[in-house]
């Protein structure tokens, strides 16, 4: 019986261990992102594991910049707030210039400025974002985001909080939301 278990266990565990060793790394980094609740020590690990990976294209700069801006929301100390949020704005607008029609780093840079208060004036590029990310919605369903993150993505921009009416009813018509 405890024979029956052990191999059932490693069974399991390849079974695990395989469907992880055929994601990418960058499939991993987004849900590791859109899946998990963070503190100060997961954010810390979540941008090691970016920075560990040595990849220096648009897409991991731009998760490179939550991972900063994660630690900055966590983090306790003002000074330490700002640094983290100006690092992060800084590896954004790097990203964003390498890669401009990117819908996804467009997202991420458009939530973070969402996200931060106004007061800061870290939020200059919503406006210009938003657009960009309407405009080509359709091209969500192309990359390999998988249907969640798309439903995150879709969900999070038609909410009244972040889109007027008009724009709801805009990208409504040029997506069905789930």
């Amino acid at each position: 019986m405890k024979g029956i278990l052990i191999v059932l266990t490693l069974i399991v565990m390849t079974t695990i261990d395989a469907g992880a060793q055929n994601k990418s790394p960058i499939q991993l980094i987004r849900e590791d992102l859109f899946y998990s609740e963070f503190n100060l020590n997961k954010c810390f690990e979540f941008y090691n594991r970016i920075t560990g990976l040595q990849d220096t294209s648009p897409i991991m700069q731009a998760y490179e910049a939550v991972a900063e801006a994660l630690i900055a929301k966590h983090s306790w100390n003002p000074v330490t707030k700002v640094n983290y949020l100006n690092s992060s704005q800084k590896l954004l607008q790097e990203a964003v210039l390498r890669d401009k029609l990117n819908v996804e780093i467009r997202f991420l840079r458009f939530y973070i400025e969402n996200s931060v208060p106004a007061y800061l004036g870290m939020s200059k590029n919503k406006k210009l974002d938003k657009q960009l990310i309407i405009e080509n919605l359709e091209s969500l369903k192309s990359m390999d985001l998988g249907e969640d993150i798309i439903n995150y993505i879709i969900n999070y921009i038609t909410s009244p909080e972040v889109s007027s009416k008009e724009e709801i009813a805009t990208i409504k018509s040029k997506i069905v939301v789930d």
